[in-house]
């Protein structure tokens, strides 16, 4: 069990967490891209080394020092994003690949020297949260997309799936970046489409993706 494969387990856990916990098994053999048979047996192998709960059927979640884990792999995660977006010029939707491989070979004080180089920032470009040297996440604020009322203009603070390239560019195209400002024009009664008026003109966003933008009000 290598320690890349342990973490990219953790990784994967701890971002599925945002969407439901306990993560299901099929839920990170699909973020993955691997069988449930594999994925059950190395659940089984981090629960006995203490860094996830395990149920077969019940679902995952972090442990406390697993969250630890998370946490500073996260911290490498999104600052190399930041590095690589603001001054290699990667795209928002890229970043996120190239970051992975950067992150599993960065130590501690590569990471902190980082970290002040960029000015210590506290949301990556998809508008992460980027935990602290003392791996406490930073107050972020926000509330999910659907919460918002008809009527109301707001700014996207977050994308929540940071590793979809393809659903990035399709947020891109509609202008949904974080920091875009728009209005909710209307929300359908029973699919939970929602219709925005952003830049001068109309879009519609689908439930899928609406569950995964948060906003701040104005």
């Amino acid at each position: 069990m290598g320690v890349r494969t342990v973490e990219e387990y953790l990784e994967s856990i701890g971002a599925l967490e945002e969407q439901e916990n306990p993560v299901s098994t099929s839920a990170i053999a699909q973020s993955l891209g691997l069988s449930l048979a594999s994925v059950s047996e190395m659940l089984r192998r981090l629960s006995e080394k203490g860094l996830v709960e395990y149920a077969p059927y019940g679902g995952t979640s972090l442990t406390e020092e697993g969250r630890r884990h998370f946490l500073r792999l996260t911290r490498r995660h999104r600052l190399w994003e930041v590095f690589l977006s603001r001054y290699l010029g990667i795209g928002w939707e890229d970043v996120y690949q190239c970051a992975c491989s950067l992150e599993h070979a960065t130590s501690d004080l590569v990471v902190d020297r980082l970290a002040e180089f960029l000015g210590n920032p506290e949301v990556c470009p998809h508008g992460g949260p980027i935990p602290k040297g003392d791996l406490k996440w930073p107050e972020v604020p926000g509330i999910p997309l659907a919460d918002l009322e008809v009527g109301q203009m707001a700014r996207v603070a977050r994308i929540i799936s940071e590793s979809d390239a393809e659903f990035l560019r399709y947020l891109g195209g509609l202008g949904l970046i974080p920091g875009a400002k728009f209005k909710l024009l209307e929300k359908a009664p029973f699919d939970g489409t929602l219709t925005i008026e952003i830049d001068n003109s109309t879009k519609a966003i689908g439930p899928r993706a609406v569950s995964l933008i948060t906003v701040e009000p104005i």
